[in-house]
């Protein structure tokens, strides 16, 4: 077993007695994935309004519930990764709530940069350069995440025929 997989067992406790009954650890990991969503509309929802409200102060502020918040998707997407599940394959991104994550999380992002642009507008070059990146880079990502789901599907298809 490796160091982060111990780690991540003795962070989630799962070596507890608790975790033997099969009921109470499917009830469980479902509380625990509403909890985790719950805690991400949080950070998105003031991830939007701090910047436009608490000014530069409520940027940064807002800039490290981001950060926060993608650490907590990275290590329980890698997790489930090394756990053998992946998790793109059965991903809907037109589902009403990915559309308003994205919605609030774009908000969140013209605010912060927004209010953490130089004075100068000779540097706007930049923020309007980081703009287009990284919107290119969500399409990008995007279209990755659906690659992947369709060469998973078409891999299905066809250890189904085997």
């Amino acid at each position: 077993m490796s160091t982060m997989m111990k780690a991540m067992r003795f962070v989630g406790d799962l070596d507890d007695d608790f975790y033997k009954d099969e009921r109470q650890r499917d009830v469980w990991n479902e509380a625990s994935a509403v909890g985790l969503q719950s805690v991400f509309w949080a950070v998105f929802v003031s991830s939007a309004i701090l910047p436009w409200v608490a000014g530069r102060t409520g940027a940064w502020i807002s800039l490290a519930l981001l950060i926060v918040a993608l650490f907590g998707s990275v290590v329980t997407i890698v997790y489930a990764l090394r756990r053998d599940v992946d998790v793109y394959v059965l991903s809907n991104y037109n589902r009403p709530r990915v559309v308003i994550s994205i919605a609030l999380y774009l908000v969140a992002a013209v605010g912060i940069m927004a209010r953490l642009k130089f004075d100068s507008y000779e540097e706007s070059s930049t923020w309007v350069g980081a703009l287009v990146g990284g919107i290119v880079g969500g399409g990008v990502a995007i279209a990755a995440v659906k690659l992947h789901q369709q060469r998973a599907k078409r891999r299905e298809a066809a250890e189904e025929l085997l």
